[in-house]
């Protein structure tokens, strides 16, 4: 595609190609997710990947075969005979979107066991206001019946096509610093998991957690390693209407800001745009629900996409990656942001427009969205910007929790890197920067462990996995200094093996954790080598191989681990002096 080069070095052009790709997102249907468990033969000899169609270390996943329940009962029997038989289970959701190797099984003979058919609003109390799921419910599914009944899960991730029993295991959030907090596990008042058990209790026990159990603390966020949930009952609120305004400010103060900012604003968030130094504050806060608006948000970044603009852009920055144009990579930033920004995210007042800030809606049409799952087959004219079958999106991401107590300094640091080469974060700018959101401390044991902001950082990712990106040394840097220096929690559901490295240290209950573990599945039938050594069971997740800092598979330790044929080496940090990065020999990137 030769034209491509020519048509990303016009400044025109790139704007005009933002423009209609924002266009065309509106306008066109979508072709839907691909299965992420594939098999060759009816349901046997099968391979299991994530939405993305690649795991962090890049590897193949094999399981022997897969099941579909569609009831509790049919999972128990499924539950039964594999522990009869002593065999490995994963669970898989129905678009498997976490990053991490969560639904490999051990081995090529494994079982996995799928809730997309586990998929039913089995009850809804209205008079105290809760609502009962199986765990192949959607959060769209959850969010629409809510409202229906006049409810509201108060808190939410942004993207509707996880599933509740998945977005449960990772502990997926939202952002508030209010109440409970915006982590969805925090509002479960009840659940029922399906665990291995002894020959005399049929070798399958339902087990039913309630608020009073303190296994619910381990239940609630646990990674798929204590059996399949089958129900989950949540505590709702009764629906409500938001108004959101987005500020745009220079990101001087943005350490002092973002401490006090989710304390003033109830679903508070926070786009950083650190090459540009300038920060995007959602204000966003309930209001009566008497007050006039009809607004939805319906994000740019999860609408359907012409499947060829996304292949343009992908050839776009792979281009830029391979010829070093730092300088186009933060050329196309600012204008994909300022088209962003200008089209107010995907906020309309009223469905169909935007006509200006404040945006007031029913919290159940802004709180999630993810409208590129809608819509019949189309042959793949268009598509997630992220998925395998076409040429889109293939990114990593490294995404943090840091402590309100010391988040200030760690912006700081961000920001002292970006001082020293200003184009040096361009390229997390192309995915619209950093999101900043707000997460509070939680019982679970898994879950967070004190008020912190959420760091989720998006960056391109090459197709060879011994290819350097640009500023390879500044990104690892930061994940570095965020885990090691600042003590990150990293998000279950995302990251890099890196992040995951000696992180049960981190949680108090961790040791809790793991007697409930035992209790539940004596025999580690639910459990891999990968969840293994994520939990300090065996030895880290790092993994020692030529290459291996490129992918965030290891800490460099010998030149060999980054890319000495390419001119890539084992550096100290230029603020960090602890961190270990790839850095390229006598040049700035």
């Amino acid at each position: 595609m030769p034209a491509i080069p020519m048509l990303f070095s016009n400044k025109f052009n790139v704007l005009l190609l933002w423009k209609c790709l924002c266009l065309l997102v509106v306008l066109v249907g979508c072709n839907p997710p691909g299965e992420p468990v594939k098999c060759s033969t009816k349901d046997s000899n099968c391979t299991v990947t994530n939405s993305y169609g690649m795991f962090p270390d890049r590897a193949i996943c094999r399981a022997g075969n897969v099941a579909y329940p569609t009831s509790e009962q049919e999972l128990v029997s499924i539950v039964s005979a594999a522990t009869k038989s002593k065999r490995k289970m994963k669970v898989v959701t129905h678009f498997s979107h976490s990053i991490p190797k969560l639904v490999c099984p051990d081995g090529q003979d494994g079982l996995l066991v799928s809730t997309k058919n586990l998929n039913r609003v089995l009850k809804t109390n209205t008079e105290a206001m809760t609502m009962t799921v199986e765990s192949g419910v959607t959060l769209r599914q959850l969010i629409t019946e809510a409202a229906k009944a006049g409810l509201a899960l108060p808190y939410a991730p942004y993207w509707w096509g996880l599933t509740i029993g998945g977005l449960l295991g990772t502990g997926a959030h939202g952002s508030s610093l209010w109440g409970k907090g915006s982590s969805v596990h925090d509002y479960v008042v009840e659940m029922r998991i399906v665990s291995p058990a002894k020959a005399e209790d049929g070798y399958a026990k339902v087990w039913v957690l309630n608020e009073r159990d303190k296994d619910l603390d381990a239940a609630k966020v646990s990674l798929g390693v204590l059996g399949v949930i089958s129900q989950v009952t949540f505590k709702l609120q009764p629906l409500f209407k938001r108004s959101i305004t987005y500020v745009r400010k220079d990101d001087t103060d943005l350490g002092d800001e973002a401490v006090t900012f989710g304390k003033l604003h109830e679903f508070a968030d926070i786009f950083w745009y650190p090459s540009q130094r300038k920060a995007i504050y959602r204000i966003d806060d309930r209001v009566p629900i008497n007050v006039s608006g009809n607004g939805v948000y319906n994000f740019t970044p999860f609408r359907s996409t012409l499947s060829l603009v996304l292949a343009l852009v992908r050839s776009s920055e792979e281009t830029q990656e391979s010829s070093g144009d730092a300088e186009g990579k933060c050329l196309n930033a600012k204008l994909m942001t300022s088209t962003l920004q200008s089209s107010a995210y995907g906020l309309t007042n009223n469905g169909a427009i935007f006509t200006g800030y404040p945006v007031i809606g029913f919290h159940d049409r802004l709180q999630s969205s993810g409208t590129c799952l809608d819509s019949l087959e189309d042959s793949l004219i268009t598509a997630c910007p992220w998925d395998p079958r076409i040429k889109g999106e293939f990114f990593h991401q490294t995404t943090f929790s840091i402590g309100l107590s010391v988040v200030k300094s760690f912006i700081q640091d961000v920001q002292k890197l970006v001082l020293m080469d200003p184009k040096s974060l361009c390229g997390l700018e192309l995915y619209n920067g950093i999101l900043m959101r707000y997460v509070k401390a939680s019982t679970a044991y898994l879950g967070k462990q004190e008020d912190a902001i959420d760091f989720d950082i998006t960056y391109y990712r090459s197709k060879d996995p011994m290819a350097p990106r640009l500023y390879q040394d500044v990104l690892e840097e930061i994940e570095q200094m965020a885990l090691f220096k600042y003590n990150a929690l990293p998000h279950w559901g995302k990251n890099r093996n890196l992040l995951f490295d000696g992180v049960m240290k981190r949680y108090k209950n961790g040791g809790e954790f793991l007697k409930v573990k035992n209790k539940y599945d004596p025999w580690g039938l639910f459990s891999s080598e990968w969840t293994d050594q994520v939990l300090g069971l065996r030895n880290g997740v790092t993994i020692l191989k030529e290459g291996c800092a490129l992918e965030g598979l290891c800490v460099c330790s010998q030149d060999v681990h980054c890319a000495p044929s390419k001119g890539y080496l084992c550096k100290f940090g230029k603020i960090f002096s602890d961190a270990r990065v790839c850095a390229r020999v006598n040049t700035k990137t």
